[in-house]
């Protein structure tokens, strides 16, 4: 029998992009756990699902990217770190 230090509970945080992206990073933790004593079918399907749970965790970091990319050159990221800073006294 295999001890799983992996905890019960999980808390997402940030905005909803975020809260997809450590829920589907917690699915591929919990998935990588049971394959190793899982029966032979289960085993293979589980594996799948690793392998498309990859895919879906890269295709979203990498749409944020572009997102993120695109802002840049559209000048948006530079506007909105502008309207961060504190005004200062002439």
């Amino acid at each position: 029998m295999q001890v799983d230090s992996t905890p019960d509970t999980f808390t997402l945080t940030g905005d909803y992009e975020n809260r997809v992206l450590e829920a589907l990073r917690v699915a591929q933790h919990q998935v990588r756990l049971a394959q190793p004593e899982a029966a032979p079918r289960m085993q293979a399907a589980l594996t799948g699902l690793e392998d498309a749970l990859s895919d879906q965790i890269a295709w979203l970091e990498n749409a944020a990217d572009d997102d993120k990319a695109d802002a840049e050159e559209a000048g948006e990221a530079e506007r909105e770190r502008q309207a961060w800073r504190p005004l200062r006294a002439a």
